[in-house]
């Protein structure tokens, strides 16, 4: 068979068989109810699962999107029937918080790592983000539309929601998690599954400046699934021009992967339950923690014909794609 019609044998299926009728199309949140409380030298703003806390007053238009964006997230990820979302002990209800930094400094003094605009710390539990980017002022040469304003503060908001599952994934598979869920997010609180392809199409485009005929040129899936948490970080850090290019690998790679979970291959599923079950034993029996094969994601093939598949399939859809190791010349 042509691997070619394979590959859109594959991604099409989603859609047809009937499987794919449990799995989302779209989430429309609905408006997010709050209360602001004003308290010495800084905002409280409470909803049903958040607690807000913001060094200035924010307008009303800015909070309802804001807080409507934050609600919206568990939402659309309890939809997925994959264990993306998982806690030991359950019966946690404490609310999840927010702080957002209009002082750049004090963004810094919290941990951030400059150049960045938000970050999930995760030893508080709390997400972090420069208030600035998600306010959008034109004033200050922001000119963004809603859709990559809230990416951010969505990719972090996926990393808290995901609980203790969080700390059970390699990097780039809750890196990826996080990508996917930011790029089907369209508009404050609304998302479009069914159109996950032109959506991260249109964010990497964005987010790497590629025009129509550029070549995407992102790390080889073998150097992301062997990225450490310190080497994810140290990348970033030290490669500021191209960070971005390993957060697009995992996304893509998991955008395949998600597509795939939902017909008899399964392998994301079964990937991530064996993870989260070798994370609860360490944790609650402190038997030695193993790590999950990766493989076991492939099924029947290998790095370099996932790759492959990959390639020919955003190639369809006018993305180029060039996996490199960059740490080498190519």
């Amino acid at each position: 068979m042509n691997s070619q019609f394979t590959i859109f044998t594959l991604f099409s299926l989603l859609t047809i068989n009937g499987y794919a009728e449990s799995w989302p199309k779209t989430f429309d949140a609905p408006q997010a109810k709050y209360e602001e409380t004003k308290l010495e030298g800084f905002f409280k703003y409470t909803t049903k699962s958040y607690i807000i806390f913001s060094d200035q007053k924010i307008d009303a238009g800015s909070i309802a999107r804001i807080t409507t964006v934050a609600e919206s997230v568990n939402g659309a990820m309890s939809l997925f029937p994959i264990m993306i979302q998982q806690n030991i002990g359950n019966n946690n209800k404490s609310s999840h918080i927010i702080r957002l930094y209009s002082n750049k400094s004090e963004y810094l003094k919290s941990g951030a790592t400059k150049g960045t605009v938000g970050y999930f710390d995760g030893r508080s539990r709390e997400v972090k983000i420069d208030l600035e980017y998600l306010l959008n002022d034109k004033r200050k040469g922001l000119n963004l539309n809603q859709k990559h304003r809230f990416r951010v503060l969505v990719h972090e908001l996926v990393h808290q929601s995901m609980g203790h599952q969080f700390y059970a994934l390699p990097t780039w598979l809750r890196e990826g998690i996080a990508e996917y869920f930011s790029a089907t997010h369209y508009s404050a609180g609304r998302y479009n599954f069914t159109m996950a392809t032109q959506l991260i199409k249109d964010q990497i485009q964005y987010l790497c400046n590629l025009q129509n005929k550029d070549v995407l040129k992102v790390p080889s899936l073998r150097l992301i699934t062997m990225m450490s948490s310190n080497d994810w970080d140290k990348d970033t850090i030290m490669n500021k021009d191209r960070a971005y290019a390993k957060y697009a690998s995992s996304l893509l790679l998991c955008h395949y992967l998600i597509e795939l979970s939902s017909r008899k291959f399964k392998g994301l599923k079964i990937f991530l339950d064996a993870s989260w079950n070798d994370y609860s034993h360490f944790q609650i029996k402190r038997n030695k923690k193993l790590r999950v094969d990766q493989s076991i994601l492939w099924g029947d093939k290998n790095v370099s014909k996932v790759e492959f598949q990959i390639l020919q399939y955003w190639k369809s859809k006018g993305l180029n794609i060039k996996f490199i190791n960059p740490y080498k010349s190519n």
